[in-house]
């Protein structure tokens, strides 16, 4: 059995000026965006959409396959080109945002994404589905940043700012378990209007956007665009996730595996010299200097590479040993859903008290028990004997991990590099939950082939194979808490105010 790699997206940063990488204290923050809890709802209600686009493929796959005949590796790739191209394209992205502005790098992702839809939904052959699938990747690539870099720059205030980001927190997680309950619906129903529903929500999101977001007079001198800098990165990132992606179908010492790594290796030491040199560079290597910003990311790239499989691999045991209908398998995360809705306000209101710290810690350790009873998995239980405590568990995980994460990472954010920061978080969710499932997956699949030649039935070898593939999670877990104890500052650090941007 071969298991296909989805995607979700996910969070990121803004950038520190020289002197602030000095250790000077930041600008102090300046008056506060009028309509910014306007903003945040339409700048949420967007990544929303893209949380759910990205986890509602997941149980639609059988209707492609009898409605366009799509093959096994399309399907495969409806997913993995989404993927491939959203993770490649974050970084590019967000310098767009910072050089061009935020509200027109957010209007054209938004167009894009949304016309893309139009046509993924019209879609009668493999071709046009794939390619329309890459627009949507790449009209993410460039939604995603610039909306947090908006968030970053419309809130100053630190204490506004983590009630924001315990929106947008919560946001990613229910657009991820609402997906598997908004795509069971719709498979019994039409599968094209799992993409023909972002039409209507991207027309008025862009209707409110432009009526919301201010545009700034354009600087009288722009920098450059950094464009070997842009061709690296980006070259780079899209080996290395095609690389990651792919694992399923080549393995990861095959060839061509090994070759996008090496590759994406030499493309991205090029980068880091090409940084080095330049005077207007594509990411400021100062920002990798930043205590914040590394906490913020590897918390990114760690809490997707746990999130991500969870939310794959869960639903093979549904389907596969419990016989869950797809709209069953999504009902059964609801949990999941109410677990953020009711636990992100308070989480918001005590992290200023707190810090990101502490309850990024707490989130690992619900995570920790989350992974504890799935490594325990039996073959046939009820729900409300293993799926309940499990799922539970696993929202307050969610909620305690995904709102400190930005928090942290936009924590010494300027005007000057939020889209640049705010991409760096968002490639780190990316290649975190590609990786995440690409190493589990790989688990699973070895196990159930031995499990299978020692004559195991289909429900034990799967069994087997989803405890394995579980169990290698502890790894990223591990990984998660020395980053919470070790490299996420305390309340004092990480409250530090940064300079507001309009637009």
């Amino acid at each position: 059995m071969s298991v296909d790699t989805p995607q979700e997206p996910v969070v990121a940063v803004p950038r520190v000026p020289p002197e602030t990488a000095a250790g000077a204290a930041p600008p102090a923050p300046g008056p506060a965006h009028a309509k910014r809890w306007w903003i945040l709802g339409v700048i949420s209600v967007a990544q929303f959409v893209i949380a759910i686009d990205s986890s509602i493929i997941n149980v639609m796959g059988p209707r492609l396959q009898e409605a366009i005949g799509l093959s096994t590796t399309g399907l495969q790739w409806v997913m993995n080109i989404y993927v491939l191209l959203f993770g490649g394209l974050l970084l590019l992205g967000g310098r767009l945002a910072d050089v061009i502005g935020r509200r027109a790098v957010f209007l054209f992702g938004l167009v894009l994404f949304t016309a893309a839809s139009l046509f993924a939904g019209l879609a009668d052959s493999e071709a046009t589905l794939l390619s329309a699938r890459a627009a949507q990747g790449i009209g993410a690539a460039a939604l995603s940043p610039a909306s947090l870099s908006i968030l970053v720059t419309v809130f100053p205030d630190a204490k506004e700012r983590a009630k924001a980001f315990g929106v947008w927190g919560a946001v990613i997680g229910i657009g991820a378990s609402v997906g598997t309950i908004l795509g069971g619906a719709i498979v019994n129903a039409d599968w094209r209007y799992a993409f023909w529903i972002n039409v209507p929500i991207g027309v008025l999101l862009g209707a409110c956007a432009v009526a919301l977001i201010k545009v700034p007079k354009p600087p009288a001198n722009r920098p450059p665009k950094d464009m070997l800098g842009a061709a690296t990165a980006t070259g780079g990132l899209l080996l290395l996730v095609y690389g990651i992606v792919t694992t399923s179908d080549h393995g990861w010492t095959d060839w061509r595996t090994l070759g996008s790594f090496v590759v994406a290796a030499v493309l991205l030491v090029a980068f880091v010299l090409v940084e080095q040199r330049s005077k207007a560079p594509l990411v400021p290597l100062r920002l990798f200097r930043s205590r914040s910003v590394v906490a913020g990311s590897l918390g990114e790239f760690l809490t997707a590479a746990l999130m991500m499989p969870i939310f794959f691999l869960l639903p093979l045991w549904m389907q596969g040993v419990l016989g869950y209908s797809p709209l069953r398998t999504g009902l059964a995360y609801l949990p999941v859903s109410i677990a953020l809705m009711m636990l992100a306000p308070l989480a918001s209101s005590l992290i200023t008290k707190t810090g990101p710290k502490p309850m990024y810690l707490v989130g690992t350790v619900a995570l920790a028990g989350t992974v504890t009873m799935l490594v325990g998995m039996p073959v046939h239980s009820g729900y409300w004997s293993f799926l309940l405590p499990v799922t539970a568990t696993f929202g307050v995980g969610l909620v305690c991990c995904l709102i400190p994460t930005p928090v942290i990472g936009t924590s010494e954010a300027t005007d000057e590099d939020a889209g640049t920061t705010s991409a760096l978080l968002n490639a780190s969710t990316q290649i975190g939950a590609a990786f995440g499932i690409a190493v589990s997956v790989t688990v699973l699949n070895n196990k159930m082939a031995d499990s299978a030649a020692a004559g195991a039935d289909h429900a034990h070898a799967l069994v087997d194979g989803l405890q394995s593939g579980f169990m290698v999670l502890a790894v990223f877990l591990g990984l998660s808490f020395l980053n919470g104890l070790f490299v996420f500052r305390n309340k004092k650090q990480a409250d530090r105010p940064a300079e507001p941007v309009r637009g």
